[in-house]
C-alpha cells in the first residue's frame, strides 16, 4: 500500500550585486519557517469550514526587519520591521511551485537585514506589520546603496 503525504515548505534565495557593476557580491539559501496560519486556513478550506476572504493566502508583500528573536511557527510579524516592499513578481513554474519575486535597489532598505518575512491577505498594506505573516527567515546581510538584493522566495507543495 502507498502512503500519501503532503508536505509544504519554502525557502529564499538571495542574491547580492554590486549596484554599478552588476557583478555578483554574494548568494545565500535559506529555508524558512511556515506559520500556523498556513495549516490552519488549509486544512479549513478543505473541510469547507472556512469562513475568511479567499485571498487570505496570496502572498503580496515582502518584509525586512532587524530583530534577531528566534523564529516559531506561532509568529505572526516579525520582530522589528523596518521596511516593506510589494511583490515584483509571482508565477507557478512547475506544478506545486510559486516563485514570489521582489528586488531591492540601491536606495532601498539599507539596514543590517536581520529577518524576511512574507505578508499575505486582503489586509495586508504598505503599512508595518498588515496582513498575514505566512513564512519567516532569519538572515543578516548588510544591505548599503552599493547592494542591489534579488530575493525569489519558493513555496512547494509536495504529495
Amino acid at each position: 500500500m502507498k502512503t500519501e503525504k503532503l508536505g509544504l515548505k519554502g525557502h529564499y534565495v538571495i542574491k547580492a550585486v554590486d549596484a554599478d557593476s552588476g557583478r555578483l557580491l554574494g548568494a545565500w539559501r535559506f529555508d524558512n519557517q511556515l506559520t500556523e496560519i498556513n495549516r490552519t486556513v488549509r486544512t479549513q478550506m478543505l473541510m469547507g469550514s472556512y469562513t475568511g476572504a479567499l485571498d487570505a493566502l496570496e502572498i503580496k508583500y515582502f518584509a525586512f526587519g532587524t530583530g534577531d528573536r528566534a523564529v516559531t511557527v506561532n509568529d505572526t510579524s516579525l520582530q522589528n520591521e523596518v521596511y516593506r516592499k510589494q511583490i515584483t513578481q509571482i508565477s507557478n513554474p512547475n506544478p506545486g511551485i510559486v516563485q514570489t519575486v521582489v528586488s531591492l535597489g540601491s536606495q532601498e532598505c539599507n539596514y543590517n537585514i536581520r529577518e524576511i518575512g512574507v505578508f499575505a491577505g486582503p489586509n495586508a498594506t504598505a503599512a508595518k506589520d498588515s496582513g498575514t505573516l505566512l513564512s519567516r527567515v532569519l538572515v543578516n546581510i548588510d544591505k548599503n546603496t552599493n547592494i542591489v538584493l534579488n530575493v525569489v522566495r519558493t513555496d512547494s507543495c509536495t504529495i
